[in-house]
């Protein structure tokens, strides 16, 4: 069986979901094959929530393993930011591009195993990532690792992750990594961290 993190992901099953995000009315359209496709995802929702009440996002932002759009689109509707997303999963990219289009969001599409396909010079004000957990420990660390290297100084990295999926041991490599890291919220298993990069 295919997984939503494998570039081969089949499409059988196409949905439209809506979501208000701070006031806005919004449209993505999704199929199986993706993650989350029947329903916006609660924890990406809950990263969004938090990462809205603890920042005001502007400047180059990254929604690294976009899937659909959720994260990005969002933001982007909201706050003045140059909209990048990148995915591994050509079909995600391709939904992910038309939801930009569909709600007049403006976003350069990657498609990228993490950031294989950009260059040294790709730096971003801000990363948010719901790490594809079912990839490996392995694969997230290293998107841990290499999202550092693509943040400008004090540019932050927000992940969210459960309990269950060894949040406590991503939090340690975060703050091995970043040094600054922040426990934003935690509540019934699901951690939403915040780490700031310094040069």
């Amino acid at each position: 069986m295919s997984q939503y993190f494998e570039p081969n992901a089949a499409v059988s099953d196409y949905r439209t979901l809506q979501l208000n995000f701070r006031g806005k009315n919004l449209t993505y359209n999704t199929n199986a094959g993706l993650f989350s496709y029947t329903e916006p995802d609660p924890n990406s929702i809950m990263l969004l929530r938090h990462m809205c009440t603890c920042e005001h996002l502007s400047g180059d932002f990254l929604d690294l393993g976009c899937g659909w759009g959720l994260i990005g689109i969002a933001l982007a509707s909201a706050f003045n930011i140059n909209l990048t997303m990148s995915d591994i999963n050509p079909l995600a990219l391709e939904f992910a591009e038309s939801n930009a289009k569909l709600n007049n969001i403006k976003a350069r599409v990657i498609e990228s195993n993490g950031f294989e396909a950009f260059s040294s010079d790709d730096k971003f004000d801000c990363i948010a990532l719901n790490p594809p957990i079912h990839a490996g420990k392995e694969v997230c660390f290293k998107l841990f690792e290499e999202s550092a290297l693509h943040l400008k100084p004090g540019g932050h990295f927000w992940i969210v992750m459960l309990d269950k999926h060894g949040a406590k041991t991503a939090l340690k490599k975060i703050r091995d990594i970043y040094g600054i890291t922040e426990l934003i919220y935690k509540n019934k298993g699901v951690n939403v961290l915040r780490a700031t990069f310094s040069a």
